[in-house]
């Protein structure tokens, strides 16, 4: 049973604030609580049903199982129907970073939408990118719908929350070419894509902004096969971080 203190501390995880003081974030839902089992992360603790815990907790051992009823689990649960399951986890230990002249990175420009971030995220583990740049006006890597939408991705994919545009400058100074998707781009199908450099999407509703546009030294376009009058005014930025990333995956093995 959960004390209504115990209630109070996992739901304020659900702020940026108390997910900072304490290190630790929520993970909900059986498939991205046994994605855990496949990361380095270290679970506090586990609630779940006793349903759950009769199936499962073996394979988390050593660690902190408390048996929660429904109305529990609702209680603490930020997901619209909830689930059997909600682990406290500790976030991933901060490590210096430096850009790798021979890698290929993605980059958010001020993603603010959860779901679009985590699906983002999820998109790079696909196509087997390991780091995302992320300006520090992106939404909070461990906001809970990000870790949902990610379905466990965001504990495999590192995250780097930067200055962007400056650390896009950096990045020319090795010669790692700077990509960013524009109107006035290349077709991406016909563009000859490198398989290292840094991929720039930008915000949901202003796309690459100004600062960060600066930056960029290769614009590059996905046509829309609409006529103009018809054509949506744009795409979904994960819908296009998918296609973006399945052109240079694509160009990658072919070449």
């Amino acid at each position: 049973m959960l004390s209504k203190n115990r209630i109070k501390q996992i739901n304020a995880l659900q702020q940026k604030k108390f997910r900072s003081e304490s290190h630790t974030f929520v993970a909900e839902g059986h498939k991205v609580v046994m994605e855990l089992l496949r990361s380095p992360l270290r679970v506090r603790e586990i609630f779940a049903t006793c349903d759950w815990i009769a199936q499962h907790a073996a394979k988390f051992h050593g660690v902190k199982i408390t048996e929660t009823s429904d109305a529990e689990i609702k209680k603490i649960s930020a997901m619209q129907t909830a689930c059997n399951v909600v682990a406290e986890v500790e976030m991933k230990s901060e490590t210096p970073f430096a850009l790798d002249a021979n890698t290929l990175y993605l980059a958010m420009d001020s993603v603010r939408d959860p779901g679009n971030f985590g699906t983002i995220i999820r998109i790079a583990n696909w196509f087997g990118i390991k780091t995302i740049l992320a300006s520090d006006d992106c939404v909070d890597l461990y906001n809970p719908k990000v870790i949902q939408a990610s379905m466990g991705s965001a504990f495999r994919v590192d995250v780097q929350y930067c200055d962007l545009p400056k650390t896009l400058a950096s990045a020319q100074s090795i010669g790692l070419p700077v990509y960013g998707t524009f109107l006035d781009g290349d077709n991406i199908y016909t563009a000859s894509l490198s398989n290292k450099g840094i991929v720039v999407l930008g915000n949901e509703g202003h796309g690459i902004l100004p600062d960060t546009a600066k930056q960029i030294t290769r614009r590059i376009l996905i046509p829309c096969g609409a006529p103009s009058d018809t054509a949506p005014e744009s795409l979904n930025v994960a819908t296009a971080t998918a296609i973006v990333c399945s052109e240079f995956f694509r160009q990658c093995i072919m070449n």
